[in-house]
């Protein structure tokens, strides 16, 4: 990699950063999610933490939920032979950085799945993408 491709990169990773912050500075406000926020920073951090590599999720529920903020849902067809994926994300959030890192969070699980053919728990390989997040300013 060239000096003038780490800078472009280092560029875009501070763009996306501030984006990111500015977007989600009040933290005192509730966030309601939605559908269209979802699509936007999907893409946003699938090129930034994903190389690009994420196909979208096959559904998008926004839905109560006890016990948790979000969670990525693998159902298998036995007869087909295929698996879908799901996002289910709270109808609303206590500000948008929860939000973005419940988003970023169900993104992992997917990635863990899809490309990597894991099982998609909480082991070295998605706590792999910790330091990713921090340049982000999100927390896994």
């Amino acid at each position: 990699m060239t000096n003038k491709e780490k800078k472009r990169k280092l560029e875009k990773i501070v763009s996306i950063k501030k984006r990111i912050l500015r977007e989600s500075c009040n933290l005192k406000t509730n966030y309601k999610t939605t559908y269209k926020d979802i699509k936007k920073y999907f893409n946003i951090f699938n090129k930034a933490l994903f190389k690009d590599e994420l196909n979208p999720f096959n559904d998008v529920q926004i839905k109560r939920m006890n016990g948790c903020w979000g969670q990525c849902v693998e159902d298998y067809s036995i007869r087909k032979g295929t698996r879908f994926f799901c996002l289910e994300m709270q109808p609303t959030y206590e500000n948008k950085k929860e939000f973005l890192t419940t988003l970023g969070h169900e993104m992992i699980h997917l990635w863990q799945q899809t490309i990597k053919k894991d099982t998609g728990n909480h082991n070295s390989l998605f706590y792999s993408f910790r330091p990713k997040f921090k340049k982000f300013g999100l927390s896994l």
